[in-house]
């Protein structure tokens, strides 16, 4: 179980009582979330530190204010170590961890490439595009979509490369089971429209990249953009890569034009999360996550709920609830009112606008970091079953999850 401490004094009364009840929700939801990871314990202590009084706006040795030399060290260490995960040699790709968030990574590429006539394919929301590859700023977007089988539609793809000679293809998904084929996307690209660059949002499949369960994105991508926390057990915030010819655009990007100074306690905390993963068998994290999912599927599956992503390649879990007579919405509420967090989620060819969806989305990486055994993750799938079917609910297993795993978290490694 986390412990968070009080502030003594009366005028702390409030605050104390909001992190009760933070804490309170912590320690007793079986946090199924597709977008969180437990992390690291030296990433939540060294975010403890005071670290937080050097002004950090600009860029590595060309800061805004004097005095900032350990700030442009771990920077300058933050990318050795990102690009020895990824397996590239330092000059063809920079690495920037001062991005507030994966969206505000997002963010800094447009604000570099993109002017108000250019237009942008992105994954329709529908087929598992993320928000932010829909509200770039500028520009026009075009969805492309997936086939029957769940893989990119090639072939619209194609046509739609063809038509608008797009400036920015986004690759990338919030709710997608698959794996992306950047190599063939970026052959395809550059025999239909040289000119458009690649950026891919590995938000959710990074871990699997980093581990060599994926394809290797490089050198096919000219921008990456990912977050430490969704599943590499890191702080929140997000890190951008990209082509080293882009590396005074993306500075000036970054400040003024998209976002003040990085704070100081998670560019250290970032840092240590990369040590961390680079310390561990990251392969065997990563293939334990997927076999999760699979064991997760089945047992769904067993019990006769759709799963849109059968064999999932990530830590993605996709729920069709059409044959179950539940809206997303309606599903998301009765599982989080027995304590089960998962989220209310589009699903391929979805009627359903995003607020009421006709599935929900789990993933399996929270359960993985708390070592849950196989039976007890058949247990668990078992009981999100019975109450999408049934409304039916054995609160005794609820019990024995929460005191196995929750009520003493181990986040240690």
């Amino acid at each position: 179980m986390y412990k968070i401490n009080k502030f003594e004094g009366e005028i702390y009364q409030k605050l104390n009582k909001i992190l009760d009840s933070y804490n309170q929700e912590q320690n007793s939801v079986i946090n199924l979330a597709a977008c969180i990871s437990y992390p690291f314990t030296e990433v939540l202590e060294i975010q403890s530190f005071p670290l937080a009084t050097l002004p950090t706006e600009g860029a590595v040795e060309k800061r805004f204010f004097p005095h900032c030399t350990s700030l442009d060290n771990i920077e300058i260490y933050s990318e050795e170590l990102c690009l020895q995960l990824f397996d590239l040699n330092p000059g063809d790709y920079r690495v920037n961890v001062q991005p507030h968030s994966g969206t505000q990574a997002n963010q800094i590429v447009y604000n570099c490439v993109l002017e108000s006539d250019d237009y942008i394919l992105s994954l329709s929301p529908k087929d598992g595009g993320h928000i932010s590859h829909t509200y770039t700023g500028k520009g026009t977007v075009k969805y492309y979509h997936l086939d029957h089988d769940l893989n990119i539609d090639y072939i619209e793809l194609k046509e739609l490369l063809d038509k608008y000679k797009p400036k920015l293809i986004i690759i990338g998904a919030s709710s997608y089971g698959n794996e992306f084929n950047y190599q063939q996307i970026y052959e395809i690209i550059k025999e239909v429209s040289p000119n458009t660059l690649i950026l891919a949002d590995i938000c959710h499949s990074v871990l699997y990249i980093m581990a060599n369960l994926h394809k290797s994105i490089f050198p096919y991508v000219d921008f990456v953009t990912f977050t430490m926390d969704k599943c590499l057990r890191g702080p929140q915030g997000g890190v951008l890569m990209y082509r080293s010819i882009f590396e005074e655009k993306i500075t000036n990007s970054i400040f003024p034009r998209t976002q003040g100074g990085p704070t100081q306690n998670a560019l250290f905390a970032k840092c240590i999360c990369l040590i961390k993963l680079l310390s561990i068998d990251i392969q065997d994290y990563a293939q334990q996550v997927i076999k999760n999912t699979l064991l997760f599927i089945k047992q769904l599956s067993k019990e006769g709920v759709d799963v849109v992503y059968k064999n999932s390649k990530t830590h993605i879990i996709l729920v069709n609830l059409l044959n179950l007579n539940l809206s997303g919405k309606d599903a998301e509420n009765l599982l989080f009112q027995h304590k089960i967090l998962v989220n209310r989620n589009q699903i391929p060819n979805d009627t359903h606008g995003p607020m009421t969806t006709s599935g929900i989305r789990l993933g399996t990486i929270g359960i993985t970091n708390l070592s849950y055994t196989d039976d007890d993750i058949k247990k668990l799938a078992k009981l999100v079953a019975n109450l999408l079917k049934y409304k039916q609910y054995d609160y005794s297993i609820y019990l024995d999850l929460i005191r196995k795993y929750h009520e003493q978290i181990n986040i240690s490694n």
